[in-house]
């Protein structure tokens, strides 16, 4: 793949509001007559104009694919290299910096993968990297009666690594360690104050798995999942004082989404990805001033925003899902739930009012009956029925698409695990019989 060096210009007036490529003369000229003496020579003519070298592992970004078309085509850069959009850098060429006290700030798996990149950068170049602080929430209760602590999946991380931890509910009054000079947060899921960022020299640095404005917010892998998207990606960014997701873009990277569409590959994919990113920026000083604006930086990903995901979210809406909607959303969220279950085999009425909550456990698999079977009845979407023998025990449930499907696993609220498969089929009884 073609390493393209070029020269990318942020004007900071209404005027030349965009990011452009200067065409006096071309890349490979550049490259042969020093580009820091032409850098020189166009400072002077533009002060409105702020010059930085751009070196990208794989082409470079324009505001527009229509924009980059025309300046490729003008510059004489169209046919001269062989480009991928599937990387976008702004990362400039090295820039030094003290060596750094690193404030990690980190939750889960996605992040682990940056944790571990940065521990092995500090092993292998201290001259970049000092010191490494982790930062997470406090350990919670959780579970029936809050009787078992559960641990914040970064916290055996920092301790296998033999980092110091701070772990911390709430930033409004808290201070870091004074030696600290640049925060990295990675999945937090708590905004970084102003004041923090301040406080550190280099101010911070946020890996997001998303194509950053695409998909921001707080659950971005497993809306993408949910949206059937083929393709996703990893953005490196600056850190905003008031905003989650608004800091300067400064690298990029897409991926394909496998259809298998199992959350924890593509968490670990997205996470080694963007520990990649990271190091790569960390190593290249991309956090050291100037940087580029984020008011002026245009991307060819539309914005959009992931939200929390909710329970509502894994509440099955019978009169809606199909079958491999059901499918999915058991394997991207997992815990499925309705309240019509219940009360469908206590009275399988047409009028049914909120019974006790049923919990699905997957994985759900969809069961072909056998030729000859009586024909559907698709008005009663999640209307259940009683397998027959040739399927096993258990309960198996109708899908608005016309398929039948079936959860590994079935607990009736306040009931003991598991044992809802034989509960319901108990109470189903003589009401129907499947075919």
């Amino acid at each position: 793949m073609a390493v393209l060096v070029g020269v990318t210009m942020t004007a900071h007036s209404a005027r030349n509001g965009i990011a452009t490529v200067v065409e006096r003369e071309s890349v490979w000229d550049l490259v042969e007559r020093g580009l820091s003496k032409w850098i020189a020579k166009a400072e002077r003519p533009y002060p409105y104009i702020t010059c930085s070298r751009v070196s990208l592992a794989s082409g470079l970004m324009f505001p527009t694919s229509t924009h980059r078309r025309h300046m490729l085509r003008r510059s004489g850069f169209l046919g001269r290299t062989i480009t991928s959009t599937r990387r976008y850098s702004s990362l400039p060429a090295i820039k030094h910096h003290d060596p750094l006290h690193i404030l990690f700030c980190g939750a889960d798996r996605f992040s682990m993968h940056s944790l571990r990149a940065l521990t092995q950068l500090r092993k292998s170049r201290p001259d970049k990297i000092a010191s490494i602080d982790v930062l997470c929430r406090p350990d919670k209760r959780v579970g029936r009666g809050y009787k078992r602590t559960q641990s914040v999946p970064i916290k055996p991380v920092a301790a296998e690594f033999g980092l110091t931890l701070h772990q911390n509910d709430s930033l409004k009054d808290w201070q870091a360690p004074i030696e600290i000079n640049l925060i990295v947060a990675v999945s937090f899921g708590l905004l970084v104050p102003g004041r923090l960022l301040s406080a550190a020299k280099y101010g911070g640095l946020n890996v997001h798995p998303s194509l950053l404005p695409q998909l921001s917010g707080p659950a971005p892998i497993q809306r993408a999942l949910l949206q059937n998207c083929t393709e996703t990606g990893v953005t490196l960014q600056t850190m905003h004082p008031t905003r989650f997701d608004h800091g300067a873009i400064l690298s990029q990277e897409t991926t394909a989404i496998d259809k298998e569409r199992r959350l924890d590959v593509v968490v670990d994919l997205l996470g080694s990805i963007g520990a990649d990113l990271l190091s790569k920026g960390i190593e290249s000083g991309a956090f050291i001033p100037p940087l580029p604006a984020p008011e002026l930086q245009q991307s060819a990903h539309p914005a959009s925003y992931a939200s929390k995901i909710t329970p509502e979210d894994r509440r099955i809406d019978w009169a809606t899902w199909t079958a491999a909607d059901i499918i999915l959303r058991d394997e991207v969220l997992g815990s499925l739930w309705d309240s019509v279950t219940y009360s469908r085999c206590e009275n399988d009425g047409p009028n049914l009012s909120p019974g006790k909550r049923v919990k699905f456990g997957g994985p759900w698999r969809i069961i072909e009956l056998l030729s000859g079977t009586r024909r559907l009845d698709l008005s009663r979407p999640g209307r259940p029925e009683l397998l027959d023998e040739t399927h096993g025990p258990g309960i198996r449930f109708l899908t608005v698409d016309g398929h039948h499907v079936q959860p590994r696993e079935i607990t009736v609220e306040g009931k003991s695990k598991g044992s809802g498969h034989q509960m319901l089929a108990s109470l189903l009884g003589g009401i129907q019989r499947a075919s």
